[in-house]
């Protein structure tokens, strides 16, 4: 019978508060499930941290969701996806802890908490793989290509943008205006050349993600939305990422796309992709 425990991380004067899985049958890998910032906490958007724990757990595998801090009920000021290292920390600690018998820890994450795993992969050696949904690489200059390729372009097909021009509750005139104020931000050079040498903290958000999964040692999965503006942004830029696309070459980077999804896998038929495609690639790669 699978337990579900919860616990009180330790993190640098703080409290996390947390839930270990622990299957009936202990194994050798542990899931870290690391909590995107904003309103989220440890169960998830729409239920979906309790239902992956629990499916993982159902095949053997032990899993940690939590609040870091500053989010649902752990202590201490929220600090961003670009701080959340101690928090990572103190989970797998936690993990291992109970969970004595893990020897390969995969990170979980979403959105800024996908990119947060980046950060953190390379800085611990009981970290093997790490699991990236709708990878947060947000920038501005990105951000406005996103939205000229994948939401104006759209637009001119949609039935709903032609009856709000029909109706006249559409203004021509601003939206003309906020294409070219995204079309010049587009264009505008805010990406700075790679030094290997060059401490990574100091890179442009997309090059330091990809960076950080340069130095990981481990494997790395991405799942991504077919209906997300942050995720085509991500497959925007890593498109043309030579280092991005040797890793998909040399076997590093499995990447899957869930073409009618929304960024939080919302309808149970896309939440069950994404969920199938975590268990298989975990029980391929570490069981």
């Amino acid at each position: 019978m699978n337990t579900e425990i919860p616990v009180l991380v330790p993190c640098n004067g703080d409290t996390l508060v947390g839930i270990v899985h622990e299957p009936e049958n202990f194994g050798k890998v542990g899931v870290v499930i690391v909590v995107a910032g904003g309103p989220q906490y440890r169960v998830g958007a729409h239920r979906q941290f309790i239902t992956l724990a629990r499916k993982l757990a159902r095949k053997g595998i032990a899993t940690i969701r939590f609040d870091h801090r500053g989010t649902g009920d752990s202590t201490g000021e929220l600090r961003g996806f670009m701080d959340m290292n101690e928090d990572i920390q103190s989970a797998i600690h936690t993990l291992c802890m109970h969970v004595p018998t893990i020897e390969h820890v995969v990170l979980w994450g979403e959105c800024v908490s996908a990119t947060a795993c980046t950060f953190y992969s390379y800085t611990d050696t009981r970290v093997k793989g790490i699991l990236l949904t709708n990878p947060w690489i947000r920038t501005e200059q990105g951000q406005a290509k996103t939205f000229l390729k994948h939401y104006y372009w759209d637009r001119l097909f949609d039935k709903s943008f032609w009856l709000k021009v029909k109706s006249g509750k559409f203004s021509i005139l601003r939206s003309i205006t906020s294409y070219f104020k995204l079309y010049r931000s587009s264009k505008s050079k805010t990406e700075v050349p790679i030094n290997i040498e060059q401490d990574l903290v100091t890179l442009p958000l997309p090059e330091r993600v990809v960076k950080s999964c340069e130095h990981f040692h481990g494997k790395v999965l991405v799942v991504t939305s077919g209906k997300d503006l942050i995720a085509q942004e991500y497959k925007d830029y890593v498109e043309f990422s030579t280092a991005w696309q040797s890793m998909i070459q040399n076997g590093k980077i499995t990447a899957y796309d869930i073409p009618d999804s929304d960024h939080t896998f919302s309808r149970e038929t896309w939440r069950d992709a994404l969920f199938d495609y975590t268990e298989n690639w975990i029980i391929q790669n570490y069981k």
